[in-house]
């Protein structure tokens, strides 16, 4: 049984591991052993800092893989993904018997133990280690840094050799470690969080807001994208699911997609996240209109530019804040609360003994400023949620879907609306955001199914292939 080699981790997806396993070619022990090696090459040497130190005993990982071969010799297969390696954010809980702590990435939850695993860690999938995050997945404070937690350090780009440099920005979002451990083929799926409305709610995980945080999958393939989102689904959601899944929306095609295109000249993302640089906006935005027209071409119909309110529309009539930063800050110090009374050996157990031991450990718990974050009043929390209905539903995006007739809304950038992301271009990185509405998923997946068959593949960060 042949290991295998740099090459393939970097570009096999979940789908094609998991037909070698069925075939004998790999097994779970071989294949959890050779991604081991890979994060030992790789993480700490290369300076990428994606997982946590203090991943799983290499024993337990061992022992779990050769259950799940039994299990796979005796024909009993625990879900389409069974035996196979995934990482997850550091914001997810796993029980201490799985020997990796839950830390959101602060030294102040370093010994705290979960009294159980999220739901999710039910699916026979071998959890490997754990990603590294913003702190607190970015609400720490105002002028918190994408990538880095006091726990972590700081996570850098596989395509970025050494690291981060004097000048270069981080790679953005709290689900950083998670990105780049796909991507530097740690493991071919990942688990990560977002603060945007999602049908993928969260058990066991650190929580802004119960009413936009969701958990999703990153993944080399739209397949395993649809695999891992519908393993993520309760049972009630799987229900209402189309027949076959979202794997029945892979049509790989583009025909009869109605998608309108923003403008990228108002929306686009802030200058504190990403200046505005002429050159590099003039590089992206031709990008962006040439994959329209390809879109086009290939079978869409299509409307460019559509007008969606920007974002600047959701800010709060006072201009203080987004109404979501206003709903986040309210629902935030309470779910701190909920959060941490569930957890053992827990050195905090309030929001207010949390902000005590930051201002106690200071130095490494601050070390780029106090964070500055306010809890805004009950009424502001409710005129925050009337000011979002009214920009988002009664003005915005379900209007402007249904009057144009569109099945969906894309935008070169990260949004504040339920969305997946695809990689459109390579050299300076951007991202392209698909929206549609709630409960159409499987619209999205259709979109980026046919997005993977029409657009060039994912170029791998060849300098994980030279020696160090």
């Amino acid at each position: 049984m042949a290991a295998l080699i740099v090459e393939q981790l970097l570009i096999l997806d979940a789908t094609e591991l998991a037909a070698m396993l069925a075939k004998r070619t790999i097994t779970s022990v071989s294949l959890v052993e050779r991604l081991l090696e890979q994060i030992s090459l790789h993480d700490k040497p290369r300076n990428l800092r994606a997982v946590l130190s203090k991943f799983a005993p290499r024993d337990t990982l061992i022992k779990a893989a050769s259950q799940l071969d039994d299990e796979r010799a005796q024909g009993r297969l625990r879900g389409p993904l069974h035996g196979i390696p995934i990482l997850i954010k550091d914001a997810i809980n796993t029980h201490p018997s799985l020997g990796m702590p839950t830390t959101v990435g602060s030294s102040a939850l370093a010994d705290a133990k979960p009294a159980r695993n999220a739901g999710l860690i039910k699916k026979g999938l071998i959890i490997l280690a754990k990603t590294n995050l913003n702190e607190f997945c970015n609400w720490k404070g105002f002028n918190s840094v994408n990538g880095f937690s006091v726990v972590g350090g700081q996570t850098n780009s596989a395509y970025i050799n050494g690291g981060l440099k004097d000048g270069e920005a981080s790679p953005p979002g709290s689900s950083t470690g998670s990105a780049v451990g796909v991507s530097a083929g740690y493991s071919p799926i990942a688990l990560g969080t977002e603060t945007d409305e999602s049908s993928v709610k969260v058990d066991g995980v650190w929580t802004l807001s119960h009413r936009f945080d969701a958990i999703g999958g990153m993944a080399k393939s739209v397949t395993d994208l649809a695999i891992i989102t519908e393993l993520l689904h309760t049972d009630q959601v799987r229900s209402k699911l189309p027949t076959g899944g979202y794997l029945s929306s892979l049509s790989k095609s583009f025909e009869g997609l109605k998608v309108g295109f923003l403008d990228p000249a108002i929306w686009h993302l802030p200058e504190s996240l990403c200046p505005q640089i002429p050159s590099v906006v003039q590089e992206l935005n031709e990008a962006y209109e040439q994959a329209i027209e390809k879109v086009e071409a290939s079978g869409a119909r299509v409307e460019y530019p559509v007008p969606l309110p920007s974002c600047d529309k959701l800010t709060m009539p006072d201009g203080d804040m987004t109404a979501m930063e206003v709903v986040i800050l309210r629902e935030y110090s309470r779910n701190i609360g909920q959060y941490l009374g569930i957890l053992q050996d827990c050195n905090v157990r309030t929001a207010a003994e949390l902000i005590a031991w930051n201002e106690e450990h200071a130095e490494i718990e601050m070390p780029f400023g106090k964070p500055g974050m306010e809890r805004p009043t009950a009424e502001r929390y409710e005129e925050a949620h009337r000011h979002m209905e009214k920009v988002v539903i009664e003005d915005g995006f379900e209007t402007l879907l249904s009057g144009m007739g569109l099945d969906l809304i894309a935008v070169p950038q990260d949004s504040k609306i339920p969305s997946m992301a695809t990689a459109s271009e390579y050299g300076r990185p951007f991202g392209l955001a698909i929206m549609a509405r709630a409960g159409r998923e499987d619209i999205l997946f259709t979109f980026m199914s046919a997005f993977e068959a029409t657009f060039p593949k994912r170029v791998i960060p060849t300098s994980l292939l030279q020696p160090i």
